[in-house]
């Protein structure tokens, strides 16, 4: 393993871990919802699961980019794809016409998202460019991506529940 990644390794492990039960959890939570469907549930799931899952999954490929050993060109290039493909999903979502604008919490479906994955570009670049700060900046994103996922499931789980 990296020098670099010797002592964050735990970490990452972690933030996969975590990211991989929880994508679980939530195909759970969504097929227990499933005997209760009510109309309007598919533009529900649309809006509050797609992103979810997204922000899950860039999680633990992120987490895996990370650890995998990969030179720290090709850690940069895995980054930096993961990155900006989060980014755009993310904004194609916010963009949907399916979401009314009551229905967007800008802070944690938004900006937070969107300050994550471009923390995944710039965690990409700064492998190419002064590997040593790399795993700090990527913890960062992957801090502030897992704390918005965990909001927005737990509001999912909420409207699940609650219907």
């Amino acid at each position: 393993m990296n020098d670099v990644m010797a002592e964050w390794s735990d970490f990452y492990t972690l933030i996969g871990a975590t990211a991989g039960t929880l994508i679980g959890l939530i195909f759970v939570v969504v097929n227990l919802g499933a005997d209760n469907a009510k109309a309007g549930d598919e533009h529900r799931v649309h809006i509050g699961v797609t992103p979810t899952l997204v922000h899950f999954a860039t999680l633990l490929v992120g987490a895996l980019a990370m650890l995998a050993p990969l030179s720290n060109i090709a850690r940069a290039v895995a980054l930096g794809v993961i990155g900006c493909a989060g980014y755009l999903v993310n904004l194609a979502l916010l963009a949907s016409k399916r979401i009314k604008d009551e229905e967007r919490d800008t802070l944690w479906f938004g900006i937070l998202p969107m300050a994550a994955y471009a923390g995944f570009v710039v965690t990409g670049a700064a492998w190419a460019i002064a590997p040593e700060y790399a795993p700090e900046i990527g913890g960062f994103a992957s801090v502030v991506l897992l704390v918005a996922a965990l909001h927005n499931s737990w509001e999912m789980t909420l409207l699940i529940v609650g219907r």
